[in-house]
């Protein structure tokens, strides 16, 4: 999408010209659901898709340790996609894999440099999706997290709840807005990471919403590697439209604020007196602000937040 719009910004009228990639424009629907639950470890499969479904969920992934979960709860209204937590067993590096849509069990990682590189390309030889989780939790150096997510990954999980529960390390969303900026862009996930069939603080809090015309693994799947996805701990994602007028719209479940966010100070955080389901932000006065990529972060009364998977933009000014 091309935008021609007049500006402002803090030495006088300028002109924009904007080219953004908007993957949220798009058919389909929204679909919720976790990408990271160890099935096996919360009861007979069935029931607990069955409590997935009593949550308002449409798809889980079983992500059950070292070995692919396959329990037969697919249909036409609610999606099982397996796949399987992998790392180096036996050992204290906290380099976890969600591998998700994959058939066979998989080697794990042997600690080697540019292993997770060799487990990528088996998921994706499998036709699935290798989603880095919890990165703030695991603790990794920059240089370790640089190098991990250069090795083909194709998502970031940005919240865990169970990370939550443990110690609060549970966003990674300045380490995801840092790898943005170095021009690694990795749509986002969130999941519960259930463990624990009683423990309610943590079970389906946290989800993966996509947008996607077909409810199925392949179609949830897709909708992951085109970016159409967003991480949420509570707010919902409805929609984002760039307006010709020179507005970012943002639709959602009621919320206090919403924060449009760009490489370095751009762009703007739109806060409300109360709870509202729209949101602007003007481009006519914070466009030029705007470089390289754009997000959306919601968040509500309760401090829950939501992030969009980025958007490419580039950004022309030209001085009147």
């Amino acid at each position: 999408m091309r935008l021609e719009i007049p500006g402002r910004d803090k030495q006088g009228d300028i002109r924009l010209t904007m080219e953004v990639e908007n993957q949220f424009d798009a058919p389909g629907t929204w679909a919720t659901g976790s990408l990271h639950s160890h099935v096996t470890r919360l009861g007979e499969p069935a029931a607990v898709c069955q409590r997935y479904r009593e949550r308002g969920f449409s798809f889980v992934a079983g992500t059950d340790y070292l070995h692919t979960s396959h329990p037969d709860d697919t249909g036409p209204s609610f999606v099982f996609l397996p796949g399987a937590e992998m790392f180096y067993p036996g050992q204290t590096d906290l380099t976890h894999i969600l591998c998700i849509g994959i058939q066979d069990d998989l080697r794990p990682l042997d600690g080697r440099s540019g292993d997770v590189e060799r487990l990528v390309r088996d998921t994706e030889e499998q036709g699935g999706i290798a989603i880095l989780a919890h990165p703030f939790w695991s603790g990794y150096s920059w240089q370790e997290l640089m190098d991990i997510c250069g090795m083909g990954i194709h998502a970031l999980e940005i919240t865990n709840r169970a990370c939550w529960a443990i110690n609060g390390k549970s966003r990674s969303e300045e380490l995801w807005h840092m790898l943005l900026d170095r021009g690694i862009r990795l749509p986002v996930t969130g999941g519960d990471d259930a463990h624990d069939p009683a423990d309610d603080r943590v079970f389906g809090r946290t989800w993966t919403g996509v947008l996607t015309e077909e409810l199925s693994v392949r179609g949830i799947l897709e909708a992951i590697r085109a970016g159409r996805s967003y991480a949420s701990e509570g707010p919902r994602l409805r929609s984002i439209r760039f307006d010709r007028r020179g507005a970012i719209v943002v639709r959602c479940s009621p919320c206090v604020a919403c924060h449009v966010r760009s490489r370095g100070f751009g762009v703007r955080s739109a806060v409300a007196d109360a709870e509202t389901e729209t949101f602007e932000i003007d481009l006519r006065a914070d466009g030029y602000r705007m470089q390289d990529w754009v997000s959306v972060c919601l968040e509500d009364s309760h401090g829950r937040r939501a992030w969009s998977s980025a958007m490419a933009v580039q950004v022309e000014i030209e001085r009147c």
